[in-house]
């Protein structure tokens, strides 16, 4: 039963969802719980940027993160780059994260309303660097040659595009009790591993720079030395997903 909703969810696009009404309601309304769940996803990805794409993290390079959030990865990179920018589909977001960055004076972020679906030459060439934080997921094989196509376009030429996802994500299915329709809670429609994300990037003409499922720089920083060994331990010995998520950096061709 399980797998035959799985199989059915990941035929479902989300292209005909409103997630511009979704965030504006969960990313301002439901703000200070979203930003410590997602505060160790974020953390644990730009760890990740720093131990492998050094390079990158320059003032000379601009920064572009699709659907910020809270604006946490914003901030760590609004220390590295010249340049920030955030794109976000929830108007109410990027009018409220404005406000935020005033008051903190971080005068070198700059914040867009944005559907990743549609091409926008406002910002075609412009990255050097694009961030997607537990995004791609939300996107289904059909979906996934417009948004890695737009994604090129808007990436300058030796740019990256990276970010991070669910490992094997579970899917989480309810059913409406309104309508009677099957739904995934969190909107996802799809899972990836380490192989299949690896194939993802080369059918869309990716070349993969980095991926893994275990950050182990960022797992070594959290909490005591014995909570340390032990997660690691786990990971190892268990395959227990302790700080774990799929993070991946990949190069236009």
């Amino acid at each position: 039963m399980i797998s035959d909703l799985n199989k059915k969810q990941e035929s479902i696009s989300n292209s005909n969802v409103d997630w511009g009404k979704h965030y504006d309601h969960f990313e301002i309304q439901m703000r200070d719980m979203y930003k410590t769940i997602s505060q160790p996803q974020n953390k644990s990805h730009f760890e990740m940027l720093r131990h492998n794409a050094k390079s990158y993290l320059s003032k000379n390079k601009v920064f572009c993160e699709i659907g910020f959030g809270a604006g946490l990865t914003l901030r760590y990179a609004s220390e590295y780059f010249k340049k920030v920018y955030g794109l976000d589909i929830s108007k109410m977001n990027v009018e409220y994260s404005k406000q935020e960055f005033k008051k903190e004076n971080l005068d070198n972020i700059e914040l867009h309303f944005s559907d990743l679906m549609k091409f926008d030459p406002v910002f075609e060439n412009k990255f050097d660097v694009v961030s997607f934080i537990h995004g791609l997921e939300h996107f289904s094989k059909d979906d996934y040659k417009i948004i890695l196509q737009n994604l090129k376009k808007y990436i300058k030429p030796g740019g990256i595009f990276t970010g991070a996802l669910p490992f094997k994500n579970d899917y989480n299915f309810r059913m409406c009790p309104h309508c009677d329709k099957l739904f995934e809670i969190d909107g996802h429609v799809s899972s990836h591993d380490v192989t299949s994300l690896k194939k993802l990037f080369e059918e869309n003409e990716y070349e993969v720079i980095y991926i893994n499922d275990f950050n182990i720089h960022y797992a070594m920083t959290e909490g005591s030395t014995l909570q340390k060994i032990h997660r690691v331990l786990l990971y190892k010995i268990f395959k227990r997903k302790f700080f774990t998520q799929l993070e991946y950096i990949a190069k236009p061709l």
